[in-house]
């Protein structure tokens, strides 16, 4: 039996998935859960590596935040690798890193990234971006 049948409101749909790749568990359980409270699907990489197998699944993210420092490869490579792709370059990506500076803002944009958000960030601020480009999507 449907929610509608038993009477209740069918249950909102969820915007994304989001995919957050951050080598930080700490800051990966934090946007899953920030994500999660607002309705929009996370999916969590802790690598590269472990990016690539989550972007082969059918139902692919629909944006992708992004760290910078990551053991296995460096998060600009890996936007720079995924814009040269077909399948993957119209997937919007916000790099997000504690490093200071111009420089990396430039890197970051030169890399194929959408928007650079700086650590730490605004949650409310970050939500607003992250859904905002969901909905134009």
């Amino acid at each position: 039996m449907s929610a509608a049948e038993k009477g209740q409101a069918p249950a909102a749909e969820k915007l994304g998935p989001v995919l957050v790749v951050d080598d930080d568990p700490e800051i990966l359980n934090f946007l899953s859960i920030l994500l999660e409270l607002e309705g929009i699907e996370a999916q969590l990489a802790t690598s590269a590596a472990q990016a690539e197998k989550l972007l082969e699944r059918p139902h692919g993210p629909r944006l992708i935040l992004l760290d910078i420092a990551m053991p296995d490869r460096d998060g600009l490579d890996f936007c720079r690798g995924l814009k040269a792709q077909a399948r993957y370059r119209d997937i919007p990506v916000f790099v997000v890193s504690a490093r200071p500076g111009r420089e990396v803002i430039d890197r970051a944009h030169d890399a194929g990234a959408l928007r650079f958000i700086r650590k730490p960030f605004d949650n409310a601020e970050l939500v607003a971006k992250i859904v905002e480009q969901l909905n134009a999507a």
